[in-house]
């Protein structure tokens, strides 16, 4: 089931493309307007999003994927809270039921990749983690993971 996080996230990581891009995407449909107060913000979250989308897309399966998912819900849940400081009713309705529903849509993604975590190893904490030259050397801490592509 660990596609459809992946699908979720490409799909945010296109959207939120978009809106970087073209801040009207997000702008128009919520009713916010075309200022560039609401034009530079939306460029700020389209680019969170991006960012956000693309981990969910592209995170190892484990750990790594459900911190991104998790992640994505924190996100969404924050759009909702800001979504109550809309101008009006029908955009606060708007804005807030979208990023309630995004949040929900994610936390169903997280939850099904819990299955997987019984799959894993007891994960512990490696003090190498701590180093800044262990994540300067990629080889290392893919040998680490096991990868076979190093």
């Amino acid at each position: 089931m660990s596609w459809i996080p992946r699908v979720l996230g490409a799909a945010t990581a296109a959207y939120s493309a978009a809106v970087v891009a073209r801040p009207e995407v997000l702008t128009t449909p919520t009713g916010l307007g075309d200022t560039q107060a609401t034009h530079a913000l939306s460029r700020a979250v389209g680019a969170r999003d991006l960012v956000s989308g693309l981990a969910v897309a592209l995170a190892p399966a484990g750990t790594p994927l459900r911190l991104a998912l998790l992640a994505r819900v924190a996100m969404d849940l924050g759009d909702a809270a800001l979504g109550l400081a809309a101008p009006d009713k029908a955009t606060r309705t708007k804005v807030v039921a979208v990023a309630l529903g995004w949040a929900a849509v994610n936390a169903l993604a997280l939850l099904a990749t819990r299955e997987k975590a019984s799959d894993e190893s007891h994960w512990e904490w490696n003090p190498q983690w701590s180093d800044p030259n262990y994540w300067a050397d990629p080889a290392s801490w893919e040998r680490e993971r096991g990868d076979q592509a190093v």
